[in-house]
């Protein structure tokens, strides 16, 4: 995981500014927090860290407002990123940038794009922007971080050859390679990036990953069908999916009958 980059948001209304942070961070391999956990963190040792909410009333969220005016001088990079009924970005950003700025914060970049809006003029219609932010926004924001070259290539150590294999835990195969083990060969979890959050448990449609003493392994990887909610939900990028086409036919004849 990226551990110089942080994104912290704030996703209130539609969930629309959770899929561009998620894109973000999928792309950065690093970790996406809300405000309030951001609250219990020291963030100090973050090189880059993007703030985002959605707009309200010509601002970000409150919330996030209220938790960047309490933060400490920091010589940190930032990015600033939002989703917006408007369809045009106008000076949103101008007030959180300042604030960021004040704080010591040098801006490197900043991102908008239009999100679903069922408020004022758009209740008469059922809500603008439908559909916002699509999967297309969602590639944009990820360029966008990627033009910001604060990018740290994601290392997925089971693909290693100095990895050793050191035993078997429910019929599910346990490497170990510099002092890490890792869990699982279809599914993979590094037990050292694994935070115990629960979250891939939530997520995993089939209930392929289980917490066991505080980590999450993949008692049921036979069962996994690819879809890939648990790698792209893990805030700790812990989660690494290896399938081939083969691996594809074999999950089609395994859940033909279901």
């Amino acid at each position: 995981m990226n551990k110089e980059v942080l994104i912290i948001y704030e996703s209130t209304y539609h969930g629309n500014t959770f899929k561009i942070a998620r894109a973000m961070a999928d792309e950065l391999n690093c970790e996406l927090i809300t405000t309030d956990q951001a609250k219990e963190r020291d963030i100090s040792s973050y090189k880059t860290i993007g703030f985002g909410s959605g707009i309200q009333f010509t601002r970000h969220d409150p919330k996030l407002m209220a938790y960047v005016k309490q933060l400490k001088t920091s010589q940190q990079q930032a990015f600033v990123f939002s989703t917006r009924g408007n369809p045009m970005p106008h000076k949103y950003h101008k007030e959180i940038r300042a604030l960021l700025a004040k704080k010591g914060f040098k801006i490197i970049g900043e991102f908008s794009t239009k999100g679903y809006d069922c408020t004022g003029p758009f209740v008469l219609v059922n809500g603008g922007n439908k559909g916002k932010p699509d999967e297309n926004d969602q590639r944009r924001a990820a360029k966008f971080v990627r033009s910001l070259d604060i990018i740290k290539p994601r290392i997925d150590l089971y693909l290693e050859k100095t990895k050793k294999s050191v035993g078997k835990e429910k019929g599910m195969h346990i490497y170990s390679i510099n002092n890490t083990l890792l869990k699982g060969d279809l599914v993979t979890v590094n037990q050292a990036e694994c935070i115990g959050c629960g979250t891939c448990e939530k997520k995993c449609p089939l209930g392929v990953l289980h917490l066991n003493k505080g980590k999450s392994a993949p008692y049921g990887e036979l069962d996994c069908i690819q879809c890939n909610s648990c790698q792209h939900y893990c805030p700790a990028r812990a989660i690494y999916i290896h399938g081939s086409w083969k691996d594809a036919l074999r999950v089609a004849k395994r859940h033909a009958n279901r």
